[in-house]
């Protein structure tokens, strides 16, 4: 597996108000250019009958974005996406869940139809029917695939150190809003029965680690380079 990058944290300059404070551009935006044509049928192989859906939740800083990424990246056949960027327009639609999780359905009915057949999906899910009401609508246009929601996990400490390094190279300065922000969140995440909210996944390990682990867990193998 190539070397993979700890972070795609940019200097950004996203109004406060927008949910979306991680900008990256999407994978499947960027991928090689000779794109879906590479892959025919997205590159499925004989035997290979999975069909997935990732979810990756956590609070903010924990590193959803980046191991989405970089998971993403070792698939083939597979397309990011970040649900904060999706959801990061003017004025902030009446309902985000409901808005949020119509369009991901839209997309992947859409990526289905190019053959794309893995979505790695990071955002934060606040409970148990958020996450019930995505599956329902994700299962209406893609039946076969199997999801999966992983809730990432780390020390208070190491959260917040991550989030002072991506501060450091971002053009707003948001240290005190994002301190409050996190605290609410992993209070909100990190209680009893969280598990309704994910599969305690550690995420304390590199980038490159926690693909190896995940692509282990899920029964997936990676991407083979050419």
């Amino acid at each position: 597996m190539r070397a993979i990058a700890p972070s795609c944290w940019r200097a950004s300059t996203v109004p406060r108000g927008w949910r979306s404070r991680r900008p990256c551009i999407p994978l499947h935006f960027r991928r090689r250019s000779a794109g879906l044509a590479q892959y025919p049928a997205a590159n499925e192989q004989p035997g290979d009958d999975k069909h997935m859906v990732i979810l990756l939740n956590g609070p903010l800083g924990i590193g959803k974005s980046t191991l989405a990424e970089a998971l993403a990246e070792s698939l083939d056949g597979a397309v990011m996406l970040d649900g904060d960027q999706l959801i990061a327009m003017t004025p902030a639609p009446a309902d985000e869940v409901d808005y949020l999780h119509g369009l991901l359905a839209l997309l992947i009915g859409h990526h289905r139809a190019a053959g794309y057949r893995h979505f790695v999906i990071s955002h934060l899910w606040r409970t148990a029917e958020e996450l019930a009401d995505l599956r329902r609508r994700l299962l209406v246009h893609y039946p076969e695939a199997e999801i999966r929601c992983f809730l990432l996990q780390l020390p208070l400490d190491e959260n917040l150190r991550r989030i002072e390094r991506r501060q450091s190279a971002r053009a707003l300065d948001e240290a005190e809003f994002e301190s409050r922000t996190v605290l609410a969140e992993r209070e909100l995440l990190f209680t009893a029965g969280s598990e309704s909210v994910g599969e305690p996944f550690d995420a304390s390990a590199s980038p490159e680690e926690l693909v190896a682990k995940l692509l282990i867990t899920l029964g997936i193998d990676g991407r083979t380079e050419p």
